[in-house]
């Protein structure tokens, strides 16, 4: 008899910038494992924000405490996203909002039913499905400055989120990452560079895969990327019991 699995692995280095500046990095992640299923979340803290490690931080957190509601919502994606504004605004306290602005990036996985994926300013969230298709959220930027984009704050409104559900026999593996990753993958590469993460996971550890993509993160090969880098992976397997 077979069965799916589902595993997940990541890591965060801090930028060359932050660190010359003696800077925290001001990325953050969480990998969520409950028994009513899992959660993978991202944030990257907004540069010019004081308290932007802070802020990522709470946007994790914020995710975390709303997925654990998410069964109640029977997949409405727009009081989730909700719940997550309303929890990051409760969690940042008695920092000012625009002082802890941050991206917010989620994959959640209930024991049955859809996986919702949630986005809220830069970076990527990837996925590859069981047909071999890849899809992929991304903000877009039009013609803004590429260091603009559209985080957390005090008026953040449903509207300015992407969302997606996908039923969990359609999907085999997602990775969410912030920006400084996801601006030196050429458009025609990401697929691959998906395939190629959950790989890594295939053949080691979970701390194997996480300390592999820490040292992968680090000596990042894109000229003049300076900045912190975070990277999530969440894949299925199967396995013979």
């Amino acid at each position: 008899m077979t069965v799916t699995r589902w595993k997940s692995f990541g890591a965060s280095v801090r930028g060359a910038r932050h660190a010359r500046a003696c800077k925290p990095n001001q990325d953050s992640f969480s990998i969520i494992r409950r028994k009513w299923g899992n959660a993978v979340v991202v944030s990257d803290g907004v540069g010019s924000c004081s308290m932007a490690h802070f802020g990522s931080c709470a946007a994790c957190r914020a995710v975390v405490f709303a997925a654990n509601m998410w069964l109640e919502m029977n997949d409405k994606t727009d009081a989730l996203v909700e719940q997550i504004h309303a929890n990051w605004l409760s969690l940042i306290k008695p920092f000012a909002p625009e002082n802890c602005a941050a991206t917010c990036l989620f994959a959640i996985r209930p024991i049955e039913g859809q996986i919702v994926l949630g986005m809220l300013g830069d970076g990527l969230i990837g996925a590859l499905k069981t047909d071999g298709s890849y899809f992929e959220l991304m903000e877009d930027k039009g013609d803004c400055f590429s260091n603009q984009t559209t985080p957390l704050s005090e008026c953040t409104t449903i509207q300015q989120w992407k969302t997606r559900l996908i039923p969990q026999n359609e999907c085999n593996a997602i990775i969410l990452c912030t920006d400084e990753v996801a601006d030196g993958l050429l458009p025609e590469r990401r697929a691959e560079f998906v395939r190629q993460i959950c790989q890594r996971g295939n053949n080691y550890s979970f701390s194997g895969a996480s300390r592999g993509i820490r040292k992968m993160l680090e000596n990042w090969p894109v000229p003049k990327h300076s900045d912190d880098k975070t990277l999530v992976c969440y894949y299925s397997i199967q396995e013979e019991l």
